[in-house]
């Protein structure tokens, strides 16, 4: 007899679930289409085993989607807190202590709520705005200001420089972002931006637009690896029949042969028992004739099973190795896109060096086997002297060739095991591994005396290029942010006596 309130319970749940699968969409298009399954199916007929077949067909994407979230807002946490440090070195501006700590607590308690990340970035921009419209009382030297505006004491120019090179950053990011086609229209917008305002008011707005194509760009790439991943699974599943009709085929064919043998023997001992009772001698020729005539025609039944079985198995096995083969290609050039997008966020574009993301993958690993083996590790730090004089005379084309030009005077002089990267700006990195503080130094001399030596030339002038470097050893037990902070404090020693020389501990 049906029960009135579980009937009444189950049309609450389906509508339970219908609506709160509404409340998802909008994500991940291939969890909406699975979604929209899971409407379809609990509104239907369906009964429990089709309920539970849809929820675990559903279940991997549902993992994989929140996975994808969890990766984009952990982006969104750096970047946030990546913006913050870069608005807090700004020069001859002061961050509120209070603002920016309370902007740090509320990043840390809601970063994995993306209906919260209107909240946190709106708060951003006001702590910006707060920053930006107060004059820095104390002119403290930063790595920012050594970074964007070193030559400068005028506050106003000194802005224009951080914006210049701002906006050459963001330029560079958005040229590389693989972002849909539908969004060529907005990012060829935010770069005229780019290149036509210069006021320092602006940069909010600007790294705001940044960020949300950024993390468009990042949701992209993940639906492309969904998108496999779901083709890969129909192509397993395909795989799968393939495999269990050979196996099917494989039963059948021992089937046929039991059979066959229980066919001969019985006609043998057939035969073997009508002989015993034949009376004379045409009796038993007869008799032979039919049974021969019997055996032969169940072996040629069988022969001709054979071949069938032989020639579906034949087909079986072609269509299987040809699907193994088919994903092996489609994962080949999942993995050769997949380096290549990785190669490209950890590149830079103007020298092709690894760039300071590259830096911050390869640093750490390097302490460790450092400090682990025992081995020294020496960390340099190099800044052009004059860099904003040459673009400031000749214009940041004439720039970005001496950025361009140097990685190939420094490899010259370094070893193939030496790591270097672009930082920012016209501040590279450079690690020796196995390299002691004498050598290290050594080296460090042979690298700016190498740039010294650099022919450089704009519109057949001679332009003298030279650097400053901070060099320091990795300690015991040192962090490696200890360890670039000890070379960055002897860089702007060097650029505090007089440039074009190396300093260390």
């Amino acid at each position: 007899m049906p029960d009135p309130s579980r009937d009444n319970l189950v049309e609450a749940l389906r509508k339970a679930v219908s609506r709160t699968s509404m409340m998802a969409e909008g994500i991940d298009p291939e969890l909406d289409q699975t979604l929209a399954q899971i409407r379809r199916t609990i509104s239907g007929e369906a009964d429990e085993n089709d309920v539970r077949l849809v929820l675990k067909e559903a279940e991997p994407k549902m993992i994989a989607s929140d996975k994808s979230r969890s990766e984009r807002a952990k982006l969104f946490r750096d970047s946030l807190l990546d913006l913050i440090e870069s608005l807090n070195r700004l020069p001859n501006h002061h961050i509120p202590n209070q603002e920016k700590a309370a902007l740090e607590t509320n990043i840390r308690s809601h970063w994995q709520s993306s209906y919260q990340w209107p909240a946190l970035l709106s708060e951003f921009l006001v702590l910006a705005n707060l920053t930006l419209n107060q004059e820095l009382l104390s002119k403290k030297p930063s790595f920012f200001k050594r970074l964007f505006a070193k030559e400068e004491t005028k506050s106003e120019k000194s802005e224009q420089d951080v914006v210049n090179d701002i906006s050459r950053t963001l330029l560079n990011l958005l040229g590389n972002l693989p972002l849909p086609i539908e969004y060529d229209e907005q990012v060829s917008e935010l770069k005229s931006l780019l290149e036509q305002e210069k006021q320092l008011q602006i940069v909010p707005r600007i790294l705001s637009e940044s960020i949300n194509l950024t993390m468009i760009a990042l949701g992209s790439s993940q639906q492309e690896l969904t998108s496999y991943l779901g083709k890969l699974n129909k192509q397993l599943a395909s795989i799968n029949v393939s495999v269990g009709n050979s196996y099917k085929a494989q039963k059948t064919l021992s089937t046929h042969r039991e059979s066959f043998s229980d066919k001969i023997q019985k006609q043998v001992s057939e035969t073997s028992s009508a002989v015993d009772e034949a009376n004379d001698l045409s009796e038993l020729q007869k008799l032979i004739s039919v049974r021969l005539d019997t055996i032969s025609s169940t072996m040629s039944e069988y022969q001709k099973q054979m071949v069938e079985q032989e020639k579906s198995a034949t087909q079986s096995i072609a269509q299987l190795k040809q699907k193994v083969t088919k994903m092996e290609k489609d994962s080949s050039n999942l993995r050769i896109n997949l380096q290549q997008k990785i190669a490209q966020a950890t590149t830079d574009t103007v020298t092709n060096l690894p760039n300071r993301s590259a830096y911050q993958d390869s640093i750490m690993p390097m302490c460790l086997l450092a400090q682990k083996s025992k081995k020294p590790l020496i960390l340099g730090v190099l800044d052009i002297d004059h860099f904003k004089k040459v673009n400031d005379t000749w214009g940041h084309l004439a720039g970005d060739k001496v950025l361009n030009l140097l990685p190939r005077q420094l490899k010259n002089v370094m070893s193939e095991k030496d790591l270097l990267f672009r930082y920012g700006g016209e501040e590279f990195v450079f690690l020796l591994p196995n390299c002691n503080l004498e050598t290290g130094q050594s080296k460090a001399e042979a690298i700016r005396l190498a740039v010294e030596k650099m022919p450089f030339n704009v519109n057949g002038e001679p332009v003298p290029i030279t650097i400053s470097i901070g060099i320091a050893q990795l300690a015991n037990n040192e962090k490696h942010e200890e360890l670039f902070d000890r070379a960055d404090k002897y860089l702007y020693q060097a650029k505090s006596d007089g440039r074009n020389r190396v300093v260390s501990e």
